[in-house]
């Protein structure tokens, strides 16, 4: 015979289940003003936190792209191991810090105590939103990859003064990519992948300040109606695919030969070691100053006070030609006496 639970324990029951529900449900529902956004993390703080990003992110990338998904799922991992079996089982590379997946509407990340700096996880949050933005508003076409990461590294703000030292160096060397080649993928080696994504974030860039803001949702309807990117370019700007990328090539030289000129033939720590080089004799300079100044009000305010003791001792005079060779050792009852008396 079963026992029938006692009302103690179907009010605990209770309990239990609305407790759950309260702390699950802020992990999980969509945010007001956002339909369709969805949170799963391992605290409240951190799923608010990515709502935040998402309420102050969500208009940018409307505008940027001109379209927005009906719905988004996040997912940020509760650490490493909880990380890399959800990549597995969506087939990404365990390498990356995030993942998206516009065809499941979805975004899985690292947490921010995973990464190397906690305050990359803003950027990484909205870099993945604007590859689920991109996908909604091409509609099942492709861009090109430089297209999409340039973009996306736009939309996130992750230029700065590295991306900056990158550009310069390939604009020197005479290493930028032809476009065509960055279409599809970007170079394996670590160094031509670098240079990839920077020439990616600064052509974005320049199509935005050279055509104005409305340029890329206008170039994504174009290739999202199928067209191919040099019509779509000329749609959207007015110019070809070769005469864009003649024309950014100009802006670049103009915009980062003076800096990349910094950076070759250790120019930038030739201008460190001059600088530093300045400021030694500067700072000699004072301290000579310095030394005398004391010097001459020691002589104004303590010639009353009499001798001066020196400590240590100054060596004597016939030490000194000693130790310079030029006379015979003397005897110590020689000069014998004080160490201030003269034994020359």
């Amino acid at each position: 015979m079963t026992a029938r639970p006692t009302q103690r324990a179907r009010w605990l029951s209770v309990l239990s289940l609305t407790l759950w529900t309260l702390l699950a449900w802020p992990l999980q529902a969509a945010e007001p003003g956002l339909p369709g956004l969805s949170v799963t993390a391992s605290s409240l703080e951190l799923a608010q936190h990515v709502r935040d990003i998402f309420r102050q992110a969500a208009p940018r990338l409307a505008g940027l792209t001109g379209g927005q998904p009906s719905r988004i799922k996040v997912e940020v991992a509760q650490d490493r191991e909880a990380f890399d079996r959800r990549v597995r089982q969506l087939g990404g590379p365990e390498w990356a810090a995030g993942l998206a997946m516009p065809g499941r509407d979805l975004i899985v990340l690292r947490s921010p105590k995973q990464l190397t700096q906690p305050q990359d996880f803003r950027p990484l949050l909205v870099h993945e939103l604007t590859h689920l933005y991109l996908a909604r508003q091409l509609r099942g076409r492709s861009a090109p990859l430089w297209l999409e990461e340039g973009l996306a590294m736009y939309a996130a703000g992750e230029g700065g003064f590295a991306l900056a030292g990158t550009m310069a160096g390939g604009v020197l060397s005479e290493r930028l990519k032809p476009l065509s080649l960055l279409e599809s993928r970007f170079p394996a080696g670590a160094e031509e992948a670098s240079l990839a994504y920077a020439q990616s974030y600064y052509l974005v860039s320049y199509l935005i300040n050279a055509y104005g803001p409305e340029t890329l949702p206008r170039l994504l309807r174009e290739l999202a109606l199928g067209r191919e990117l040099t019509a779509a370019l000329r749609k959207s700007t007015g110019r070809s695919l070769a005469q864009v990328e003649a024309d950014f090539h100009e802006a670049m030289t103009s915009r980062f030969s003076w800096l990349a000129l910094l950076f070759a033939g250790g120019t930038l720590w030739a201008l460190v070691a001059l600088g530093a080089g300045v400021a030694l004799v500067w700072r000699r300079g004072r301290q000579k100053l310095r030394l005398r100044q004391l010097g001459e009000l020691e002589l104004q305010g303590k010639k009353d006070l009499g001798p001066k003791r020196i400590w240590p001792p100054p060596p004597r005079r016939g030490d000194v030609l000693e130790q310079a060779g030029l006379v015979k050792p003397a005897s110590p009852e020689s000069y014998p006496g004080d160490a201030g008396k003269d034994g020359g």
